[in-house]
């Protein structure tokens, strides 16, 4: 199922609103934007709707609505939330345009019985903190609720800028499925290599393979003991080491640059996800931090080649211009912001901008710093009538 278009708004009419206004999005997205344009502040906003999704509350800091569109096979399924202080004033949800879910004040509401055949509704009362998407979740009697839950849980986000787990240990060196934790993509990723590399043979060689696409020449990984000179601590960790191909000498997470590691962790987890059968949305915000350019534009258009061999709806957030140029500009969605609104501008929503681009003979970047995707040509157009008018 993938997210087609999604709004979202915070603090309505006040001071401290903030509008993210009908942001539609491909299956390959390079969302570039200038620094405070919003676009940690839009994924921030997709995070916390599938944590509310997930039944784990929000950040949000006042009343939030959102308004999201989907695309599941050939139907469409549409969901709205108005959310207030632990309140859930209004949630629907539509499939095609059909409403299957209608709730509102005090938790009461109506939803589709799927269990057998025919069109009928039931009634339902539920604490009116808790959304219906969460609390009345039934794969037989209403497996729409299920599709979107699956589509939450489905859903990862990295920070390539923090860590990814390069300081998180283990305090044992085997794991089962059952334990892990695949939701938080900073944990140790000891637990991964685990179960990954037992559960299947292709695992460390497709992870080996990608790190040398981008340059990393690796002939192992795996989990090693792992204790610090003059620590006191007692206790047994373990970690992940990488050997090079050519030195003997297993160099544990702690050691590995920070880039390499960034880079690393994505790869170990996103080539799990995959081989799982997991579909759904991906999130990298500030992809390539911390990397060379070379090495950044080529994990970039790895892991473009990985969502578009698979199920993943890819967005990646980035205002590197080498990575900008690097990415072809059918994939880009251009935030633009405008005091507390923020509009996104992509192939889809700008088709014939997008295309008139390929006459100008410059970069991708110039699409961008030029402002090229408002308004395309017409900007040229309007300042040559402006230069061709007489002087009074």
């Amino acid at each position: 199922m993938y997210l087609r278009q999604f709004s979202f708004r915070e603090n309505a009419g006040k001071k401290i609103e903030w509008l993210i206004d009908q942001v539609s999005l491909g299956e390959i997205n390079l969302v570039v934007g200038k620094n405070a344009s919003g676009k940690t502040r839009t994924l921030n906003a997709l995070t916390d709707l599938v944590g509310m999704l997930l039944g784990k509350g929000t950040s949000a800091g006042g009343p939030v609505t959102y308004r999201v569109l989907f695309r599941n096979g050939d139907n469409e399924m549409r969901y709205e939330l108005e959310y207030d202080l632990d309140t859930v004033h209004l949630e629907r949800m539509y499939v095609n345009d059909e409403l299957v879910l209608d709730r509102g004040d005090e938790g009461k509401g109506r939803i589709k019985y799927e269990a057998t055949p025919g069109s009928i509704f039931l009634d339902f009362g539920i604490p009116h903190e808790q959304l219906a998407c969460y609390a009345k979740r039934d794969r037989l009697q209403h497996p729409f609720i299920e599709r979107l839950h699956d589509w939450a849980i489905n859903m990862r986000r990295f920070d390539f800028s923090g860590e990814l787990g390069k300081n998180q240990y283990a305090l044992k060196s085997s794991f089962e499925e059952k334990e892990l934790d695949l939701g938080v993509t900073r944990n140790s990723l000891v637990p991964i290599v685990s179960v990954a590399t037992s559960r299947y043979d292709a695992f460390k060689e497709l992870v080996l393979k990608d790190m040398r696409e981008i340059d990393y020449e690796l002939e192992d990984f795996g989990i090693i003991h792992f204790s610090e000179p003059f620590s006191k601590s007692s206790e047994d960790r373990y970690a992940v080491y990488v050997t090079e191909t050519g030195l003997e000498k297993q160099v544990t997470q702690r050691d590995i640059s920070q880039g390499m590691f960034r880079a690393f962790s994505v790869l170990v987890q996103i080539n799990y996800y995959i081989l799982c059968g997991r579909e759904g949305l991906v999130i990298i915000d500030d992809i390539g931090e911390g990397l060379d350019f070379k090495r950044a534009t080529q994990l970039v258009q790895l892991l473009i080649e990985k969502a578009a061999q698979s199920s993943i709806q890819l967005i990646m957030s980035t205002n590197d211009s080498f990575i900008m140029n690097a990415v072809d500009i059918k994939n880009w969605a251009v935030l633009q912001r405008e005091g507390n609104k923020i509009s996104l501008f992509n192939y889809e929503n700008s088709r014939e901008i997008f295309e008139e681009f390929k006459y100008t003979g410059l970069n991708n970047f110039d699409f961008y710093a030029s402002e090229f995707f408002k308004s395309g040509f017409r900007d040229a157009d309007l300042e040559d009538e402006k230069d061709g008018e007489p002087e009074e």
